[in-house]
């Protein structure tokens, strides 16, 4: 995600819940209003706002140049911010509370006492109606006293800001979820940079594996030509045929991130094939199985199996002894299996050795792509036999819905 895209979600966030709390005042007088039969009370809902403005106002306050004092590290710098506006926030609240309640209590008029005639005594009830029906103009007649009140304001109006110590706790609470969501989203932008960083050292090292690939590759394939020049220079002209195929592959297949099973078995066919050419003695016995379904279907990383197959005819083929090299790639169970095993003669390999450049490699590169879901066994049986199982997920195009 963008860091453009990532604020405006957090400000479409903000907005839908202060629009919310801007319309509780309306919504609530103007239920009140339906339910007695009257107008909408503007004053009752500029009264609601009144109370909600200095909230915002620390909100913005807070959201716009404080909060990222935090996100500098700057953390008593941002304390002693947040700490000088719930201050001032709150010396905001307790006057403005203090005033209007002054104004309020100079509105409220003061009943005194009326005086009493001697010799007469109140009575409570009766002399309060006949005080009230004496009403004659808009004065009193003296028909009866009405009983005494109390000297002073009058009830406490509704409607008055709520105490300070909870408009205080409210501010905190407002204050303390808006960092809590900044730190929420500021995690999630680490979390994807990291990810975007990890996933370009793992494609840096991808490409520096296979620059290494390409080469040694090569270098083997040229030193099997360049014995064939002399013994038989026709075939050899044929092989530099094939190995211009086998070079084709490897620079614009290789370079994709997947290729299909029958590119890559393809390409498997035509280098046992050119293998075959260069070892035509009896002595050495080269099978090759390959799988035949599903190969259009089928995804895997380019020149994954070719190390393997390399490293078999390397160290697996003499023309003084017998030697064979076989060579089975099938399917099960949703995994891709390589067995490849051939005969010791020369160097043979140290058991768990990964047994050369491309072997090493090929070790890394499937750390890097399956991670714990591969198997690389490698085996030594008796010195006279090396045996690698090779077992990956097999992975297909989702756009066919077909599996291995």
């Amino acid at each position: 995600m963008k860091v453009f895209n990532t604020r405006s979600y957090v400000w479409l966030i903000y907005a839908i819940l202060w629009g919310m709390v801007w319309a509780y005042p309306v919504l609530t007088t103007l239920v009140i209003a339906v339910r007695g039969g009257t107008t909408l009370s503007w004053n009752s809902v500029l009264h609601g706002w009144a109370g909600i403005l200095p909230f915002f106002l620390l909100f913005l306050l807070h959201r716009l140049p404080v909060h990222f004092l935090f996100m500098r590290h700057r953390v008593r710098v941002y304390i002693l911010s947040v700490v000088g506006g719930l201050c001032l926030f709150g010396f905001f609240r307790y006057y403005s509370g203090e005033e209007k309640s002054r104004v309020l209590h100079m509105q409220e008029p003061c009943m005194l006492p009326r005086e009493q005639p001697l010799g007469r005594e109140p009575v409570p009830g009766k002399n309060d109606m006949a005080y009230e029906e004496g009403l004659v103009g808009g004065r009193p007649e003296l028909s009866g006293p009405r009983p005494p009140r109390s000297v002073g304001y009058g009830p406490v109006p509704e409607g008055l800001p709520k105490p300070l110590l909870l408009d205080l706790v409210i501010a905190v609470l407002m204050l303390g979820f808006d960092l809590a969501i900044a730190l929420l989203f500021r995690y999630q932008k680490e979390q994807e940079k990291a990810h975007r960083l990890e996933t370009e050292h793992l494609r840096y090292e991808l490409e520096h594996l296979k620059a290494q690939l390409n080469p040694h590759f090569f270098m083997n394939m040229l030193n099997n030509i360049h014995g064939m020049v002399e013994l038989d220079p026709a075939k050899a002209q044929v092989m530099i045929m094939e190995l211009s195929k086998l070079m084709r592959y490897v620079l614009y297949e290789g370079a994709k991130p997947r290729t299909t099973l029958s590119e890559e078995t393809g390409f498997i066919a035509n280098y046992v094939e050119l293998m075959r050419k260069r070892y035509p003695s009896r002595k050495v016995h080269i099978s090759l199985e390959l799988p035949e379904e599903n190969r259009e279907r089928v995804l895997l990383p380019p020149l994954l199996f070719i190390s393997i197959i390399e490293n078999a005819f390397k160290h697996g083929i003499s023309y003084q002894n017998p030697s064979f090299v076989e060579i089975r790639l099938f399917m099960e169970e949703k995994m891709l299996h390589l067995h490849c095993t051939n005969s010791i003669h020369k160097h043979p390999p140290k058991e768990g050795c990964a047994g050369g450049v491309g072997l090493v490699n090929l070790r890394q590169r499937l750390q890097l792509l399956y991670g714990d879901r591969f198997t690389l066994d490698i085996t030594e049986k008796d010195g006279k036999t090396y045996q690698v199982k090779l077992i990956i997920p097999c992975e297909y195009d989702t756009d066919t819905k077909y599996g291995c």
